[in-house]
């Protein structure tokens, strides 16, 4: 349908013409004023699972829900919530905004002696509009490298800019990264959609997978799968407990601490234990000092990556092993302080810190919540023409973000606070309105969005009409 600004499919409303669901259903198209078309039988993708194959290492489908045995996960706590979805899949939902989440692979991807070095794949609807997928083939075990990765890693970024408009919202899509003798390709469901002349230095190396999801609330990605090539190995055994430093601003060596401690009882029934912390660096200091106070002892920590970038905002993981004296029942309930400590840290932060024993983990993700409340689309509105008897304002309502969009009834203008108009679309999506509007001489104009559901918050947008009366 020309100029459709959503659909109405399997009883719900989106504004892509790509959907996530099983079997054939009617759609619908809307279009800016919230008229609906007539309905058409929907086309199933059909499924492709010959990429496993190619794969020809360690795949994962997330039917074992203990994820922790299998990654680390880094995010901030409450704010990064994993859990298991139906049929087999990871679900993160980031209910704060402005989140990102990072799963570092246990298993490595290791490289052969063929003409296609390795290959990763994940499938996942983190790269739908607005959202993003990194991925970061790092040799060592970094949890995070921020925006700066290593000078040998391999950095793939898949956003907006990549095969854009192809990526419908919550619509799961495969992406590989293919290593070559003679660069890197990479493929979204099997077609390629960039390339790079870089070739991989080293044999092994972290696949770190990074996504963030469109700027909705709440935010939510899932992740369906993911391959790694290499012969099959044997995970490491750990089991995590974070542990949140007394301050989050490294200190400098000597600098007073708050008496802020941590509990010792992960370190009561174990052998051994390693500190691990990542870093993001300030504009100065030296991370070749970093050592981490616990009580009285003061552990020496080494980064896990070399060739890591010093510049600010960067992101480093350091690690750490426990000393003997800390280990075992006898010694005190608590070890005060716990902080970070660095020469010249000059506002160097702590992203996140947890000590690693060994053994299993025991820690199994919880059944995923439903599926999130339809969001409102975003509106901007804008004056695009402004002569000294009338303006042009432009109202935008785009929706391209939402898994599902909550219907509006439409839009008011209002000028100095006096209505003047208002736009109905009674179960709409979003568009783009023009409207031509008689004015001299400077206002304030107001614009409301008005939700079909009265019990929704309604959205405003001001702006400051400016010219001098003629």
């Amino acid at each position: 349908m020309p100029g459709a600004t959503g659909y109405e499919v399997f009883g719900r409303l989106v504004a892509s013409p790509e959907i996530a669901g099983s079997g054939r259903t009617d759609v619908r198209a809307v279009d800016a004023f919230g008229q609906r078309s007539l309905a058409a039988r929907s086309e199933e993708r059909p499924g492709d699972d010959g990429w496993r194959r190619a794969v020809g290492g360690w795949l994962d489908d997330f039917d074992d829900t203990f994820l922790e045995r299998r990654y680390h996960l880094s995010g901030r706590p409450g704010c990064v919530n994993p859990s298991s979805g139906s049929g087999g899949r990871l679900v993160i939902d980031m209910p704060c905004g402005n989140d990102t989440a990072v799963l570092r692979a246990r298993t490595l991807l290791q490289l052969n002696d063929s003409d296609e070095l390795g290959r990763v794949a994940v499938v996942t609807d983190a790269a739908g509009p607005r959202g993003k997928l990194v991925l970061d083939l790092v040799p060592g075990t970094p949890d995070r490298v921020g925006p700066i990765p290593p000078a040998d890693a391999i950095r793939v970024v898949v956003d907006d800019s990549v095969a854009s408009g192809t990526r419908g919202a919550g619509v799961l899509h495969r992406f590989e990264v293919v290593l070559t003798r003679n660069g890197v390709r990479v493929l979204q469901d099997g077609a390629q959609v960039a390339t790079s002349p870089a070739v991989p230095k080293w044999r092994e190396a972290s696949v770190l997978i990074a996504v963030t999801p469109p700027p909705s609330y709440p935010g939510r990605v899932e992740i369906d799968a993911v391959g790694i090539t290499g012969p099959l190995q044997p995970l490491p055994e750990v089991t995590e407990t974070p542990i949140v430093a007394g301050t989050l601003r490294v200190l400098e060596p000597e600098e007073e601490a708050p008496g802020i401690g941590v509990a010792r009882t992960p370190l009561r029934a174990t052998p051994s234990a390693r500190l691990r912390a990542t870093v993001r660096l300030g504009d100065g200091g030296d991370p070749n000092g970093l050592v981490a106070q616990l009580g009285s002892a003061r552990l020496p920590l080494r980064p896990v990556v070399s060739g890591w970038s010093g510049a600010q905002d960067s992101e480093l993981t350091l690690v750490g092993d426990v000393p003997a004296e800390l280990l075992g029942p006898a010694g005190p309930d608590a070890l005060t302080p716990f902080v970070l400590r660095m020469p010249g840290a000059s506002q160097a932060q702590v992203v996140e810190s947890y000590l690693e024993v060994p053994g299993r983990s025991p820690v199994k993700l919880e059944a995923a919540p439903g599926e999130p409340a339809p969001v409102l689309p975003v509106m901007t509105a804008e004056f695009v023409r402004v002569t000294p008897n009338d303006a042009t304002l432009v109202i935008t309502l785009d929706a391209a973000h939402a898994r599902s969009v909550a219907p509006i009834a439409g839009f008011e203008v209002y000028v100095d606070s006096g209505h003047v108009a208002t736009l109905p679309m009674p179960g709409g999506a979003g568009g783009r309105h023009e409207l031509e509007i008689s004015l001299r001489g400077s206002h304030n104009v107001e614009v409301r969005l008005r939700p079909e559901d009265p019990g929704r918050q309604t959205d405003s947008v001001w702006l400051e009409l400016s010219r001098s009366s003629r």
